[in-house]
């Protein structure tokens, strides 16, 4: 279920946030569930009542909310704005980069953003395999779906590109058959301060 919400004029961080509260709560009511409040993470990420995973994304405008009702977990993100492309030096690997990303444009990269944060928030769980950092999350691409994988867990990305911003949506799901690169990655340790630079 997905529910948005305009965020009050003022687009203040405190009016994202409650904005976020209501898309939240009316999506869960839509699912079905009978708590519509949702605890949240120090991260700031919303929980969800048992059996009903839930996540948000805002801008200054509005907010989105996600609930997959018995999913292992779901994300959400909306990107309005193009990311500069020599983030993709952290953003991808070398595979991400040649298969998904052939043509190096800034919109392919804020679409490939926008899926691995939304993956990120469906894997929450997943810390030892991506060690907090959403672009740790690999994607795929697999007979025309974007897959997502942390350690052995993976996640189906819906998206959607239009020239204003990228959306992406990450339901966690049971790999797909013959999914390529399909063994264990390695566990991270230490997390760097901060990524390499460019």
């Amino acid at each position: 279920m997905l529910e948005s919400v305009a965020v009050e004029p003022t687009g203040s961080v405190a009016a994202q946030h409650r904005a976020g509260r209501v898309a939240v709560g009316r999506a869960l009511r839509r699912a079905g569930s009978p708590v519509t409040a949702v605890g949240r993470r120090r991260s700031g990420a919303p929980v969800g009542p048992v059996g009903f995973p839930a996540s948000v994304t805002h801008t200054t405008t509005f907010a989105v909310a996600a609930v997959a009702p018995g999913a292992h977990g779901v994300g959400v993100d909306l990107e309005p704005r193009c990311p500069d492309v020599r983030l993709h030096r952290f953003l991808l690997d070398d595979r991400e980069r040649e298969s998904l990303w052939p043509d190096g444009d800034p919109a392919g990269l804020r679409r490939l953003f926008a899926a691995k944060e939304a993956a990120f928030k469906a894997l929450t769980d997943c810390h030892r395999s991506h060690g907090g950092l959403f672009w740790r999350v690999r994607l795929y691409a697999q007979e025309d779906r974007l897959w997502a994988r942390a350690g052995d867990r993976f996640a189906l990305v819906e998206d959607l590109v239009t020239p204003l911003f990228a959306f992406a949506v990450a339901v966690g799901a049971d790999p797909p058959p013959g999914l390529p690169d399909a063994r264990p990655q390695r566990r991270f340790g230490a997390v760097p301060a901060r990524p390499p630079g460019p």
